[in-house]
């Protein structure tokens, strides 16, 4: 269990570096494109961007299940499976890569999806490339997804860290002269054919068993989608649930009522992708275990993964809440503050639970529990989708954010049921009144001496940035003073660090 704890804290480390890298470029770039484009024409930004993020669902969940099973091979070592598994999948994704090109080309000969895009000058550019994006990434899913499965999480961040500077750069430098979105998703095309490139060439390098020609094994494919049309099932519900409001707000609002909601959801996801950085191993790693049946190496992987990240992502939570009006006063504009404070604090609560319940949809899919985990997620979209058509025309944006926090309620009965039924842990109140009453009496703590003194602090963006990491070490730092921390998790991640000062 060592090598293993190890293992996952190695992963974590690169997994954080890929979470914290993108988060430097928003903060510098996200003002300078809203800016050089304006509320409105960024608001169109985001809704294409979010349309091309819905298009992903064409897979019908079979990334998902060639993850799960390329896990489960590897590690029974079973290459020849391997090969029928991976050469089946290219099939696959190239023939998804087809249908998304056609649809998008399709999109791009209507003279206009409706008002929301007028006055946007020769869009069709724009969709025809995205769709050409959409199919370049699909057929990358092959060997992108390879480096998960086998954990090596170093290789898949070093491409990511590269890709996003070149990706971002070439983004702020096409808006501050003057080009439109067409150029932006025209340079996007261009990044991903280089991504392309470089994901096969190391995937076969380090999985030599990766067909370099498109294969079909029935048995594989029926299997594949056996897993994955239930995946997919949970995926429309999920997407629905994260996307839904950035669709449909245009229609009721206008785009750049959408500019003011998804910016602070854009700050605010950084808690659960925070928790997800910390995660990702678990996918794999839950997949992993269960191929070798070590149940009991599943219940610690669960255990002391959710400790640490309740806490870390209450940590990020009340950094947000402290300074809410002020992280977008001096990242955007006063003005801009005193339309989306609001939303900024509902969605910080509303990605608090986000942060737990991503990490555990992934543990599931990991155990292959996905009838559950499609339940509750179809029962999460439904409810946000009714609250979002009562509350959205009658409160605005603050509607849609409450739509988005109170749909997530199921989220309880997950842990709950997860821990009963397939984990079959022991009576865990104990430990939920000790971890709720923590992070309440330190979030308190917190809260209060930053409101008090930490506040007056802030001055600018850089003073602000500063203030919130002192901010975020405080929480951990108390929570650590009040010995709420278990000795296993220490321990972790002393072990951790004594491995990583011994490679050097």
């Amino acid at each position: 269990m060592e090598f293993n704890s190890h293992k996952v804290l190695t992963n974590t480390a690169w997994n954080l570096v890929s979470y914290v890298w993108p988060i430097l470029f928003a903060i510098v770039i996200t003002p300078i494109v809203v800016h050089s484009l304006g509320i409105r024409e960024y608001g169109v930004y985001v809704f294409l961007s979010t349309v091309l993020s819905m298009l992903g669902l064409l897979d019908f969940g079979i990334s998902t299940a060639v993850g799960k099973y390329l896990a489960e091979y590897y590690a029974q070592k079973d290459f020849e499976k391997i090969t029928k598994l991976l050469g089946t999948a290219n099939s696959i994704f190239s023939g998804v890569a087809v249908l998304g090109l056609l649809i998008f080309l399709i999109g791009s000969l209507v003279p206009s999806f409706t008002s929301l895009l007028s006055g946007f000058p020769n869009y069709y550019i724009g969709i025809i490339a995205a769709g050409l994006l959409f199919a370049v990434t699909t057929i990358s899913a092959t060997y992108s997804l390879t480096f998960n499965a086998l954990q090596r999480f170093d290789i898949s961040s070093k491409i990511g860290i590269v890709l996003l500077a070149i990706q971002q750069l070439s983004i702020v430098t096409l808006v501050l002269y003057g080009y439109s979105i067409n150029a932006i998703f025209v340079t996007q095309l261009v990044i991903a054919c280089i991504s392309f490139l470089i994901h096969r060439k190391l995937a076969t390098k380090i999985l030599p068993s990766i067909p370099k020609k498109l294969l079909w094994d029935r048995v594989e494919a029926i299997k594949c989608y056996k897993f994955g049309l239930i995946t997919f099932i949970n995926n429309i519900s999920t997407s629905s649930l994260t996307y839904l409001d950035r669709l449909i707000l245009p229609f009721f609002l206008g785009p750049s009522n959408l500019t003011y909601y998804s910016l602070p959801g854009n700050i605010t996801t950084r808690v659960p992708g925070f928790s997800n950085s910390l995660s990702a191993t678990l996918f794999p790693m839950a997949s992993s275990l269960q191929g070798l049946g070590d149940i009991e190496k599943i219940r610690i992987l669960y255990i002391r993964s959710f400790r640490l990240i309740t806490v870390i992502a209450a940590s990020i939570t009340i950094t947000i809440l402290s300074y809410a009006h002020q992280i977008l006063q001096y990242w955007i504009s006063p003005d801009f503050a005193d339309k989306s404070t609001t939303v900024l604090i509902i969605l910080a609560f509303t990605n608090f639970v986000l942060a737990l319940g991503g990490p555990l949809s992934n543990f599931l899919l990991g155990l292959g529990k996905l009838k559950f985990l499609t339940t509750m997620s179809i029962t999460m979209a439904v409810t946000n989708t009714i609250l979002l058509v009562i509350l959205l025309p009658i409160y605005g944006i603050n509607g849609a954010a409450w739509a988005y926090l109170l749909s997530l309620a199921p989220i309880v009965y997950m842990f709950y049921f997860t821990e009963r039924h397939y984990l079959s842990l022991p009576e865990r109140k104990k430990y939920y009144f000790k971890t709720i009453l923590g992070n309440i009496l330190v979030g308190g703590i917190v809260f209060i001496v930053a409101k008090i003194f930490l506040i007056h602090l802030i001055v600018n963006l850089v003073t602000a940035l500063a203030v919130s990491g002192v901010t975020a070490l405080l929480y951990l730092g108390i929570y650590w003073l009040l010995r709420f921390f278990e000795r296993d998790d220490i321990e972790s991640v002393k072990l951790f660090a004594g491995r990583m000062v011994g490679k050097k």
